[in-house]
Formats: structure tokens, sequence, C-alpha cells
């Protein structure tokens, strides 16, 4: 019943909407893709692990998707009109009015074209959070910035490229409308899908050099923008001055925990308790703490790539200057530019702003100010991959970062950040045990929060793993012992075949195949043989773990994506705090799998905008930094009013270079920009948001 009432009130809502003719001077604003009015429009509509159904609700019609959620996208595909690519050509934007009719909360997500470069399909993308019976417009831009080079011109090593369109326009042959991690049947509408908005055209002549001796972008000018060497030191003279006679927030104890709640039993070190039906972390001292953070905090990791791209920069410092000590040799590119260009000359204009401003102490002053800083905006973490000289005065709790360095990988696995670890190869455990040791920096120390190990890895849908350890060579232990597996189970291949519905003639012929199985019919195997990947994963990081730093918390690998409850419920038996990396709008609707209660961080999430000389507003969009702020509070507060969650940690504390990491990304994702200037707008949101933290969780 509660469905058909759902349903009922977006008919109506639909409805309500009619639709408008485009009149002829408005052509190249709003192209009408699909409306649906005209029926036939639905043999265009090809379903992916969904059905669907043409409604009709007063003079409107619209389609309700029905969807599965066995595979990665389960929703639909809208197709373009008798095989002809679309020209969107001039258009900026795709968007699309779809709504909830199912009794769950849901994300829909809109991909534009399939274009075969996965990341430009993912950034030619964008999805909204829905609750039931609710009803948006979801929006994709089509290019960088709102307004293009014509003709485009060539700009490498930069994820978002001032004045370029995302992907090629005139030959977009699809749409795809998917709902995001589905974990059950859900249901939406879909109608009104146009390409609408023009772009503003600009020449590109002269656009060379366009980025400054201080890393900021020469063609436009902003709140804050730095035009001299005066300006720069002046800037930090100031902040300095404002920073040595800020107290912080009230109510704090000397880790950051909340001496103004109960005080619960002081170990020494940081560890988890559950009190009154809410998860919190207890510090050292046996005050509760709930841990707001900052990523990379850390001024050395802010280079960009310079080799192949010289005439992207104004003067540039000579090399036998003052400034030498800045440039230096890139040795890592996972993506882009980059990649088969190792070693690649660099630059750090974050460093070398901060030698503007404070001379030959730059270093020292950057790591006693990131401590002022952070206890001035009322946080108390420093968080993921954070400069060590800045932990080790400990003046504020930090997390450690390990990575689990040359292990043997599960060659038919695929992820983005590489392979996922063979866990069976004797090996692994020998790599877990070297790599914590060789980066056991906090082990017992009372301000090391814990330890993050490893980052993103790419579980995949529920088998995956094992699909690819059947694709790999018949050498691979993790396949000798899924074959020794199944063995033990069958005994004999043919009863293997049988379930399987396959034709291998032997033992030794499944292990040197390497073609993927029925899936669906040997679903349960691959499914056991998952979880057991992911359970020995867990199990011998956290022996090898907590052999050497048995004070500190085992934090996970920070999920990422779509990670199934199989691998999160295997990982809950290993991890003292559960760790995800979730860039979404809002996280009060987070969930752990059945059965689980664990206490849960957030590893990374981010707002960005483009107001402020930027070119990339990295993974979640704001309009400017005011709504930035107001976006960290929104996220913060869910996150507080969350029983399992005890804290989050923004990615990160300065800007990505407008000219791009060494895999390109140029986000605007910083609490400071390339000048080491704080973003006053979000700072004061983030304060306000804070200072009151702990009675805000406790309150609610």
């Amino acid at each position: 019943m509660k469905s058909v009432l759902l349903l009922l009130f977006v008919w109506i809502f639909l409805g309500s909407c009619k639709k408008e003719p485009i009149r002829e001077q408005d052509q190249r604003h709003e192209l009408l893709l699909f409306d649906f009015e005209d029926i036939s429009q639905i043999e265009l509509v090809k379903p992916q692990d969904a059905s669907f159904d043409l409604r009709d609700s007063l003079d409107n019609k619209f389609i309700q998707v029905n969807n599965g959620y066995t595979i990665k996208e389960t929703g639909v595909k809208l197709l373009c009109p008798e095989g002809k690519p679309w020209d969107l050509s001039g258009y900026f934007q795709i968007k699309a009015e779809v709504a909830n009719v199912g009794d769950e909360d849901i994300q829909v997500e809109l991909f534009v074209g399939n274009d075969p470069d996965d990341l430009l399909r993912w950034y030619c993308s964008d999805y909204i959070d829905l609750s039931p019976g609710e009803s948006k417009t979801i929006t994709v831009d089509l290019a960088w910035t709102p307004w293009i080079f014509n003709p485009q011109i060539e700009i490498e090593g930069l994820r978002g490229v001032p004045g370029k369109i995302k992907a090629d326009l005139s030959q977009v042959t699809e749409l795809t409308f998917c709902s995001r991690y589905a974990t059950q049947p859900n249901h939406f509408t879909i109608d009104n899908v146009k390409a609408v908005g023009r772009y503003e055209e600009r020449n590109p002549d002269n656009f060379f050099p366009f980025v400054d001796e201080y890393g900021q972008y020469i063609h436009e000018d902003w709140k804050n923008k730095m035009h001299s060497e005066k300006e720069l030191k002046e800037s930090g003279l100031r902040e300095l001055d404002y920073l040595e006679r800020v107290t912080g927030p009230e109510n704090r104890g000397k880790f950051g925990g909340w001496t103004h709640g109960p005080r619960l039993k002081a170990t020494g070190f940081f560890r988890t308790e559950k009190l009154k039906d809410q998860w919190w972390m207890v510090d050292p001292e046996g005050y509760l703490f709930w841990s707001a953070g900052l990523n990379c905090v850390a001024s050395n990791s802010v280079f960009t790539g310079i080799t192949g791209r010289e005439q992207y920069f104004r003067n540039l410092p000579q090399k036998n200057s003052d400034f030498n000590e800045f440039y230096g040799k890139g040795t890592i590119a996972t993506h882009g530019f980059y990649r088969d260009k190792i070693p690649y000359e660099t630059y750090n204009f974050y460093q070398s702003n901060l030698y503007r401003k404070f001379g030959d102490d730059w270093l020292k002053t950057f790591q006693d100010m990131a401590h002022l800083r952070i206890k001035d905006w009322g946080m108390n973490t420093i968080g993921f991959m954070s400069d060590f000289g800045a932990t080790r005065q400990h003046k504020t709790p930090y997390v450690g970062s390990i990575w689990i360095h040359e292990t043997p990988k599960i060659e038919g696995s695929t992820g983005f950040w590489g392979k996922f670890h063979d866990v069976f190869d004797p090996s692994f455990r020998t790599a877990v045990r070297n790599s914590v040791m060789a980066q056991k920096e906090g082990a017992n120390d009372p301000w090391c929060i814990g330890y993050f190990v490893d980052n993103e890895l790419s579980w995949g849908l529920l088998g995956s793993l094992s699909v690819g350890t059947l694709q790999s060579p018949a050498t691979q232990p993790a396949k000798i012992e899924f074959v020794n597996d199944l063995k033990s189970k069958y005994q004999n291949i043919e009863k293997l075949n049988a379930v399987w519905t396959s034709n291998y003639a032997s033992w030794d012929a499944l292990l040197n195949t390497v073609e993927k199985p029925n899936e669906i019919k040997a679903k349960e195997d691959l499914i056991a043989f998952y979880k057991k990947i992911a359970d020995t994963y867990f199990s011998v990081i956290n022996e090898e773990l907590k052999a050497i730093a048995p004070n500190q918390n085992y934090l996970g690998c920070r999920f990422a994506w779509a990670n199934n409850d199989a691998v999160l419920t295997a990982a809950s038996k290993y991890l003292d705090i559960m760790s995800f990396n979730k860039y979404e709008y809002s996280i009060a609707n987070f969930r752990l799998p059945a059965g689980v209660d664990k206490p849960v961080m957030i590893g990374e999430f981010h707002f960005g905008a483009l107001d402020r000389g930027s070119f990339h507003i990295g993974i979640k969009k704001a309009k400017d930094q005011t709504e930035r702020g107001q976006m960290y509070q929104d996220y913060i507060q869910g996150a507080l009013r969350h029983p399992n969650i005890v804290g989050a940690h923004w990615f990160q504390y300065i800007d990505e270079p407008n000219t791009g990491r060494f895999d390109g990304e140029n986000y605007n994702v910083g609490f400071l920009d390339i000048c080491d200037n704080p973003y006053e707008e979000l700072i004061e949101k983030v304060k306000e948001t804070t200072y009151s933290m702990y009675e805000y969780r406790t309150k609610n």
C-alpha cells in the first residue's frame, strides 16, 4: 500500500510538470531526448538486471524502472533513435527528472555516453540521493568549466581542464540510468531527459602560460588571490598573529577528548567503547573522543609534473637559485599523462610559497601552524598520509598509514589501483610483516590512534576475486588453493561439472584453463572462496600488526565504492574500527551488514567548488566556498547522529595543484589553497560544527 501511495504522489508531481514546447529560437539551448509521450520511445529502452513499465499520469507519460541488484549498473540504457548518435556539441548539461517510488532510500546515477575510458565515463556522470516519494532533477555537466575554448586545445596531465569538453559529444550513443550500490530491489521513474544550456566560447590564443609563479591560475581573479610576494608574507604574518592568540573549543582534554562528558577507564591509549547505544573512541585519559580529522597534513605531496608541459608555467625559478630544493623527480604515476614518463621533473609550488612566506624555517613553521590551525578549527586528528615531523610533536592525535608492498598478486584480478594481493602465497605474510616493520611509525605511541593498512582495494562484486583467481595461471597459489577446496568438496571432477555445467576433463584441466566459469551455476563456490580470501587477508594483517603495535587500533583498508556485505562481515571479525572512504552528500543513512555492530571511521570525504581559480570540484560538487562549508556541516552532523560512526576525516588539508598531482588530480578539496591561505567561508562553518560536536552527538 505504501508503494502505491508513493507512486500516486509521483504521478501527480510529474503530471504537474507539464512539458513546454521548445521554441525554434531555443533549439541550441534545449534538446529534448526522451519524454515518452511518443510511446515508440520505449523501444529504445534497454533494461539491465531490471524491467520497466510505461506509466501515464494525467497528461504526462514516463517510465518506471524496477531494479534487481545482481550487477554493478542495474537499471536501463536509453539508446539514440535509429542507431544514429546524438550530437550534443554546444550543450553544457544533461538533465533528467527522476523519482523514488519504492520504500527505501536509493541513489540514482546517470552516465552520459559509453566512453571506453573509465575515467572519462566517470567524469560524465553524477547521482542524487532520493528518499521514498522524493523527486529531483539529476544533472551531468558535459564540460569542466561553463566556458570552452573554440577551437579546443590540448592541455595534458590534469583531470579538470579549463575550457575543455569532457568527451566527444558529437557521438553520444546512450544514456545509462542505474541504481547506485543497490543491495535489494528498488524502483524509480525517469522523465524529461534533456540536453540544456550553452557554453560561453573563448578564443584560446595567448592562453599559455596559464599558471603563475605561485601556482595560481593566471586568467582570473578572486578573493584572497596572491599577486605579490609581499601579499604572501603579509597573509602569513596575519594568520600567525591570530593563531598565537586562539584557544580553541572549551572542555577539551590533552588529546582532544570531551572533558565535560563522562570519564571512562583510562588505558593510556586510544580504544573504543559502546555507551548508551553509541560507539565512541575513548582517549588515553578516559574521555570520550570523536575524531574530526584532516588527511595529508603534509607539504611534500603537493608537487606537480613539469616535464613536457613547460609552457604551462610562468616564471618558474632558476634551478641554481634558492628555490632549487622545490624541484624534484616524480617516480609514481598510476594514471594519466605521466604514467609512461617516469621519472619526470616536478615542482612544489606549495612549499615554495611557504618559503616565500616564512623563509628558511618554513617547514617547522608549517608543522607548528598545522597544530594551531587544527585546534582553532575545532578538529582533533591528523589523518592519513601526513607529516611525521608534525605528528612527532605530540600536540595532536594522529593515525598511521601502512602500505603492503611487494606482495604477489592474483594475476586475473583487476582494480583501479592495481591487482589484488594473493593472500595464499606464503610470501604474503612475509610482505605484511616487513611492511608493518618498515612503516611502524606510531607503534605504542599514546598519540597514535591506530593504523590504516592499504587503501581502496578493489574487492569488486561478490565472488569477483574468485573469478579472477580462476582466470590466473596454473602456478597461482590462490588458484591452487581454490582448486584444492573444490577437490575436497566434490571429490571428483564429474560432480563439479554437473553443478557448474562445465566440461573439465580433469582437475588439472581446471587448473590450467583461464576461462571464466558459468558464474550463475558456480555462484556458491565463487562466494565461498571469495569469503576465504577476505578472511585470510584481514586475519593475517591483524596478527602481524598486533605483534608490533598491540596498543593501536587496526582501522582497516578504507573501503570504497560498493563493497559487499560478505567482505564487510569478514573484516568485522578482525578490525577494531572499520573504515570507509565515503564521498556522499550525506552519511546519515550509512549501514553495516545485518549482525555487524562495530565502530566506523570515515576515512575520506570532501566537497569542492570552482569559484577560486580551480578547474575541478573533486568528487562531490559545491557551487562556492560557502556551500562547501554548509556541506561539511551537513555531512559531519549526519555522521554524529549515526550510532556507529566515531570519526570522519576530510580529504585533504591542502588543495591539489592546478596542473595536477602524479595521476592528474587537480581538485579544490583543501582547507588551504596553494598559497597556504585558509578558505575563510569553509572554515567558519567547520568551526560552527566542530566546537559543538560532542554536545550535538550526545543529544541526537
